[in-house]
């Protein structure tokens, strides 16, 4: 539909209801009950010491910890006695135990111990405290918080399976310590190729994006039923060409390749992916970020981890980056007022997935990339980075 009118009367003010099954991520709705069906980072292993960490993950109040023993538990925040938050609670051998009444909880949030109660007393096993499935992969600590029936195995990523390798877990803070919007437009930035032309390579930029990201590239997509990638093509200043993938998967994850790649060197700077990312939603306006990242030796880390950037309103209109491009679409992005393009069919692909995603656990089935098999466990990245020296034709796919 083309708009001609050049006036913002009726227009501007009328903001349409947010795409709720998209974006809303409560228990219950569309888009949360698919989330519960997939594993989702909710710390770092580092964040759990000798005290318990506070979380809120897709609208729920939870507390992780780990035990005397080693072992990680998540578990909902209130205590099933009388509510008080296990955030202040005791890590003991085998648990942890509320502050307020000394009751002690296991990671399967079996009750071990009520002290005011009588020695002989049943009632211990006839309470539970909510819980979730925890395990831990290369630094970070991911829950399963879907129907046990469901549950899947924890994905595994080919570029994270060198075992001689070293790894670095660490938050995203590219947006905030905890980012102040939806999820769901901070996750499709990696499957918008245009973006990196337009805001890195034509502006300054806080992270260290190469000249070549500033030469208008030509891009195509690629999809299966949990991914969508797009590659982009540039002609760099000599005649050599950038070829760049970047993925998104149903349905946080994201890999992105190295951005600080010049074009200049087949050799060095043909590369797979090194790092792989999440963006968890807190709630329906508010996300956090996690990444894995391979540390390669003479490579540079993809976002060093050291802590949220602070700057002034005047700097962020000066120099605008991801935080204040995709923060500043509302706390929840109105895709009724989008006008999509060519450059967007990345965007406009992943949302068909996750909406085919929806249907199909609305049907009763699994949805994409749930993973039973242990020979399945193992997800084979497509992002990197590949540099075609001048003259060389680029091998067909």
């Amino acid at each position: 539909m083309i708009d001609d009118q050049g006036s913002g009367y009726g227009r501007n003010a009328i903001v349409p209801e947010e795409n709720t099954r998209l974006t809303h991520v409560g228990a219950g709705t569309p888009m949360g009950e698919l989330l519960r069906r997939y594993w989702h980072p909710v710390c770092m292993s580092s964040d759990l010491s000798d005290l318990p960490k506070y979380l809120k993950i897709l609208d729920e109040e939870l507390v992780a910890y780990r035990d005397k023993s080693g072992k990680v538990g998540v578990l909902g925040a209130h205590c099933c006695h009388r509510g008080t938050s296990l955030e202040y609670g005791r890590i003991e051998e085998n648990g942890l135990r509320c502050c307020y009444h000394g009751w002690l909880y296991n990671e399967e949030g079996k009750c071990l111990d009520q002290p005011g109660e009588p020695d002989a007393s049943p009632y211990k096993n006839e309470v539970r405290q909510p819980c979730y499935p925890a395990e831990e992969y290369r630094g970070l600590v991911f829950a399963y918080m879907g129907p046990l029936d469901k549950k899947p195995l924890l994905p595994h990523f080919d570029i994270l399976e060198d075992d001689d390798a070293e790894y670095l877990a660490y938050r995203n803070y590219s947006r905030g310590a905890v980012s102040e919007c939806n999820w769901l437009q901070l996750h499709e930035n990696a499957a918008d190729p245009m973006h990196i032309f337009s805001l890195h390579g034509m502006n300054d930029s806080l992270f260290d994006f190469a000249d070549v990201m500033g030469i208008k590239p030509t891009f195509d997509f690629v999809h299966s039923d949990r991914h969508v990638s797009y590659v982009r093509t540039t002609d760099v200043e000599g005649g050599n060409r950038l070829i760049r993938t970047s993925t998104i998967f149903v349905p946080t994850g994201k890999c992105i390749p190295p951005p600080d790649v010049t074009g200049t060197d087949p050799e060095s700077e043909t590369e797979r992916a090194r790092m792989v990312g999440w963006w968890v939603p807190v709630d329906n306006e508010h996300t956090i970020g996690y990444h894995i990242e391979r540390i390669d030796p003479g490579k540079r880390i993809f976002q060093p981890p050291d802590g949220e950037v602070t700057r002034d309103y005047e700097e962020t209109q000066r120099v605008p980056d991801d935080w204040e491009a995709q923060v500043s679409q509302r706390p929840i992005a109105r895709h009724a007022l989008e006008h999509l393009a060519t450059s967007d069919r990345g965007v406009v692909m992943f949302r068909r997935l996750l909406n085919e995603a929806i249907d199909a656990i609305e049907r009763g089935e699994d949805p994409p990339g749930t993973i039973r098999d242990p020979a399945d466990q193992i997800i084979v990245v497509p992002s990197g980075n590949e540099v075609i020296a001048a003259g060389e034709t680029a091998p067909v796919a």
